[in-house]
């Protein structure tokens, strides 16, 4: 009996991958592939995995979905599947962005996170008393009673404020001369992480997978 030689091939998966309705999702759109073949290649580069509908929605595609097409076109392939197990496909039509529009949406959240984190430094500090506490301050270094320190209290606003842009901003950062993603960008990033496994999961429940 001939035992057939079969090609390796590696196959990782993004984990979210956007396209326009009616649009045609290969395999090279949503995974990063290697084979030493150059058919074999070809081929898995060229193999279509999805078809999106006429509607802006969420579908997903699952590993045991990819190999399983490539299973029945191709018998002489040995696939290893890395990366995630599922590929989140969002199907969007393309936006025309206006950069007055996102100028603007840029200002409106700038001024509501200035607004915001003012009132919540105000409400915090009436919380715990900071006035009182300042004079105890000036009180127990200078020995002096005054009811508006602004030696310290100037001192102490300016402080607040460069604290912040010093935690949140890059630019500060003198640790390394790599651009290191700030704590805003690493919460963002696990947000929009858990948002994605979220939805597969909501697709999961309510639909079965795509065949």
């Amino acid at each position: 009996m001939r035992i057939i030689d079969k090609d390796q091939a590696y196959i990782k998966l993004e984990s979210r991958y956007t396209v326009e309705p009616n649009s045609n999702v290969y395999l090279t759109d949503v995974a990063e592939i290697y084979c030493n073949n150059p058919n074999v290649q070809k081929f898995l580069e060229g193999l279509k995995v999805y078809k999106s509908k006429n509607e802006e929605i969420y579908e997903f595609i699952s590993a045991i979905d990819i190999l399983s097409k490539i299973e029945n076109q191709k018998d002489n392939v040995d696939v290893v599947m890395t990366g995630e197990p599922e590929v989140l496909i969002e199907v969007k039509k393309a936006e025309r962005k206006s950069k007055i529009f996102e100028y603007f949406k840029v200002l409106i959240v700038c001024l509501v996170l200035f607004f915001g984190a003012g009132l919540a430094i105000i409400y915090f500090h009436e919380d715990v008393n900071m006035q009182k506490c300042m004079e105890k301050i000036f009180y127990t270094i200078t020995g002096e009673y005054n009811k508006n320190p602004l030696i310290i209290l100037i001192p102490y606003s300016l402080g607040i404020g460069i604290g912040m842009g010093a935690f949140f901003s890059p630019i500060f950062s003198v640790k390394s001369k790599r651009k290191e993603p700030g704590p805003l960008e690493v919460e963002m990033d696990q947000y929009n992480k858990e948002i994605d496994e979220y939805i597969v999961e909501e697709i999961k429940n309510t639909e079965k997978p795509l065949k």
